[in-house]
């Protein structure tokens, strides 16, 4: 796979190829956008692109004549073949352990950058659900941004951005991955999803994200498993259980509100055109269809608002009960939208 290979992130991509072919490649990148819509795909891409030993002449030269290396990954050379596969000796990846970036991770990625090229190309470091440092580690990694080392190029990866800290959002150059649109979507699952229902029903569940589509198994099972154990909590949620919530950490917990935000989106599709075909997620239950059809645009947009406002707030390990009861609540007001407290009453 190379950059060629990234699709519907033409704007980033042409950033990115120009930057290497310009010889302007930034010292730190922010690759921001929602989960699953090719940023890490595209960080992995940039850093072959930056130390391919082979890279296919542009339109216009010949191999081997001067200024005609283009700007995209061969895909084929040593190189290119070990950063695919997360062994070259230049190429640093950090993920998040259970959750979090320690410090001890970037205490590790500073020493690699600050040391010579193995090979004689950029010292590159990839970190993945960057939002995740903690503050420690955010702290110590502000350093690296701040005193980049010569030839080396830093890609944060992040879903969230919002949650790092404003110095290190200022010290990177910031590329936006926007969701595909149906017909990409369609395209790139129409070889491997043959059923049209079901095809159809993964294009609107994964909102132009196509990773969480084809990443796992290539046939979309991880989303629509999800899908029925999120209609199951919801469903428990609303029946008015209390204090219990099914999450098991911080990921599902995410996963749950951003199913909330599709069926919010969903209801407020119901609540002002009443056509179900143009419902994203096509197999709501009968209650929470009930919901979107009888509640107001004002209320269903307050909850949405809500919703966003607990994302940002996971941050900080809310109490999962604590968090149940509330989400509860704010939910409540779709059924009783003069109830603040969502417990069918007003207190005013």
């Amino acid at each position: 796979m190379a950059l060629k290979d990234v699709i519907g992130q033409e704007s980033a991509v042409k950033i990115l190829e120009s930057a290497i072919l310009n010889h302007k490649v930034a010292s730190a990148y922010l690759f921001q956008g929602y989960s699953g819509i090719g940023k890490y795909f595209t960080a992995l891409n940039f850093a072959k692109a930056l130390n391919c030993t082979r890279r296919p002449a542009r339109k216009g030269f010949r191999a081997g004549e001067e200024n005609g290396a283009g700007a995209d990954a061969c895909d084929d050379c040593p190189s290119c073949g070990r950063i695919e596969a997360g062994i070259h000796p230049d190429v640093a990846i950090i993920r998040p352990e259970k959750g979090v970036i320690k410090i001890e991770e970037i205490r590790k990625l500073e020493e690699t950058l600050s040391l010579c090229s193995y090979e004689g190309g950029y010292k590159a470091a990839i970190v993945d659900d960057a939002h995740l440092m903690n503050d420690k580690a955010a702290n110590a990694f502000l350093k690296c941004l701040e005193e980049p080392p010569a030839g080396s190029v830093i890609v944060l990866v992040s879903s969230n951005p919002e949650r790092l800290p404003v110095t290190i959002r200022s010290r990177c150059l910031a590329l936006a991955f926007k969701p595909l649109s149906a017909g990409l979507m369609e395209s790139l699952l129409k070889d491997r999803i043959k059923d049209p229902e079901k095809r159809h029903a993964l294009i609107g569940l994964s909102m132009g994200r196509p990773g969480l589509v084809i990443e796992k198994g290539g046939k979309g099972g991880d989303i629509l498993k999800k899908r029925q154990e999120f209609v199951k909590s919801l469903l428990q949620m609303l029946a008015g259980s209390r204090g219990n919530p099914s999450w098991s950490d911080k990921e599902e917990i995410e996963e749950f509100m951003d199913g909330l935000e599709l069926c919010l989106r969903d209801m407020l599709v119901l609540r002002t055109t009443g056509k179900e075909e143009l419902l994203l997620n096509p197999a709501l239950p009968e209650k929470v269809k009930s919901l979107g059809k009888a509640a107001s645009e004002e209320v269903i947009i307050d909850c949405y608002r809500g919703i966003a406002g607990i994302k940002n707030s996971l941050v900080y390990n809310p109490n999962k009960s604590i968090l149940w009861n509330y989400t509860a609540g704010l939910l409540g007001r779709l059924a009783n939208p003069g109830d603040p407290y969502g417990e069918g009453k007003s207190r005013n």
